[in-house]
């Protein structure tokens, strides 16, 4: 990929609610939950999908889905 994105992301929540979230899911100590929403939180920061799935170390196919 040529690091530009081959989608939009809609941001459904702003990123102080994301962040809530995220600390909410920490907390809770539910890291099946934590890593998705820090993928998303990069997505919202303008990563594209390969970079967003390094910073979370999820491989590419998963990234994708």
């Amino acid at each position: 990929m040529n690091g530009r994105r081959r989608f939009d992301v809609i941001e459904h929540l702003s990123e102080a609610e994301l962040d809530a979230v995220i600390n909410e899911a920490q907390k809770a100590d539910e890291p099946s939950l934590v890593r998705p929403l820090c993928f998303v939180k990069n997505l919202y920061a303008g990563d594209v999908l390969e970079e967003a799935a390094r910073r979370v170390g999820v491989s590419q196919a998963n990234s994708s889905r």
